[in-house]
């Protein structure tokens, strides 16, 4: 039995056969047997007959619908992993973001509360959903997360908040201060890149 394959006719002369081949198959479908029955054919016979015996026809494979291609990874808006990312990891980033952004900087009573707390809104949750969440925006698997953008931005925020750190260690109010106003500068990029609100925005909210 011949492959059946698209193979679009190379000259006048293959059209014509294709025709005749057409028409005899048609004709086939009205043959009287022996008994004088009538051997009429469905169409779908018809079809079965025809891709059997053509040398030229439409591939099944050819008329199959493609299966959808998902991004691995997900950094295309969208993509499973990515839309899984934002509904795991949005509102504790979002928290996070709102509780630094409320802080008093000259207050180092606050600083060190929100630098300490383990809970959502506090430094330690808000430092894993935020770097969890920058590394779904990924257009590959096999990329590594630090050549991320989204990453890069993330982690020029989090150096800000670890001089922060640093300044608190040493009640060093200037150095807090100076941090804390570098690293909110930081946090619209990375806003950006995570597809949230600017920091104007989220001072409204």
């Amino acid at each position: 039995q011949p492959t059946v394959a698209f193979l679009p006719p190379s000259s006048s002369t293959a059209v014509r056969t294709d025709v005749t081949h057409i028409h005899a198959v048609q004709k086939s479908s009205h043959e009287i047997d022996p008994e004088g029955n009538s051997a009429s054919i469905t169409r779908r016979s018809f079809a079965e007959d025809l891709l059997k015996k053509s040398s030229v026809g439409i591939s099944l494979a050819y008329l199959s619908p493609p299966s959808p291609a998902y991004a691995s990874g997900g950094a295309t808006a969208g993509g499973v992993y990515l839309l899984s990312a934002k509904q795991r990891y949005n509102e504790r980033v979002l928290a996070g973001i709102k509780s630094f952004l409320a802080l008093d900087a000259t207050d180092l009573g606050q600083v060190k509360a929100f630098i300490e707390s383990s809970e959502v809104g506090g430094w330690e949750d808000f430092s894993a959903a935020g770097y969890l969440l920058a590394n779904a925006f990924r257009t590959s698997s096999s990329k590594p997360p630090d050549a991320l953008p989204s990453v890069k931005k993330w982690k020029a925020y989090a150096k800000d908040i670890e001089k922060l750190k640093l300044g608190l260690s040493k009640k060093d109010s200037k150095k807090v201060f100076s941090a804390y106003t570098d690293a909110e500068e930081k946090l619209d990029a990375y806003l950006e890149a995570v597809e949230l609100p600017a920091v104007m925005e989220l001072k409204q909210m």
